[in-house]
């Protein structure tokens, strides 16, 4: 499912179970929603909530930039070494195809992605913030890491979700943060991934066995179709929860 369906489904989903729940809804509470209905997808360094974080085309330029220093250093440092322009054209263009064979640029936003986590991590640690939010940085630098649709898309992690949402809440006295968190991100899994042809893995890491309702394609026409009716049909049911209120 596209990231931008994943983020209209858990913001309506919040809405839906805050008035069956009768819990109040704030503008904060939806913006939760968003993200984390997203937030299963940083392991993904092309998706939505990467971009969120890191935009694509700023990571972009800092590989070429990247690429063009190693570039130059290789170059002088051989030309010093060998005082040869011709040989050391040879040898810099010869290593520089290795390295970007090597140094690509999802490795490189991966990377990026996950230092942007642990600077954060390291800066609530000297401010001296409440364990359970750095953990839950640290957790968030580990994603991008991990393969596409496995422990972020299993029950597992949307537990431990819950369980470091609702430390912070208590701690920080964030009205239903957990609540709206943890629905966000269920989301994504059971009523997003799930009825995709590759499915998710809801079990791991006690097992790696993919779950799928259907066999629908991301980004096919019928796909794309189908995620529109599910929209429209939580839209209805919406309005009919508070008409019925």
């Amino acid at each position: 499912m596209r990231g931008k369906t994943h983020c209209t489904i858990g913001v309506l989903v919040g809405i839906q179970v805050s008035l069956i729940f009768k819990i109040p809804i704030s503008l904060f509470n939806i913006i939760v929603s968003a993200i984390f209905s997203i937030l299963p997808d940083l392991d993904e360094p092309n998706s939505l909530i990467s971009d969120f974080f890191l935009n694509k085309n700023i990571s972009k330029f800092i590989y070429k930039a990247l690429i063009y220093f190693i570039n130059i250093i290789i170059f002088f440092t051989s030309l010093k070494i060998n005082n040869n322009f011709y040989l050391s054209s040879i040898i810099t263009f010869i290593t520089i195809v290795i390295i970007e064979a090597k140094l690509t640029h999802m490795f490189l936003r991966k990377l990026f992605l996950s230092l942007i986590f642990l600077l954060l991590a390291i800066c609530l640690y000297l401010i001296k913030s409440r364990v359970y939010f750095i953990f839950f940085t640290l957790i968030l630098s580990l994603f991008p890491w991990f393969k596409h649709r496995s422990i972020s898309h299993s029950i597992f992690s949307t537990v431990l979700m819950f369980f470091l949402l609702k430390q912070i809440e208590l701690i920080y006295s964030i009205s239903n943060l957990s609540f709206f968190g943890t629905v966000g991100y269920a989301s994504h899994i059971f009523l997003g991934d799930l009825f995709t042809k590759q499915g998710v893995p809801l079990l791991y890491p006690l097992s790696n066995k993919k779950l799928s309702l259907c066999s629908f394609r991301v980004g096919s026409f019928f796909s794309n179709l189908l995620e529109i009716l599910f929209i429209v049909i939580l839209i209805y049911i919406i309005i009919y929860s508070i008409i019925k209120i």
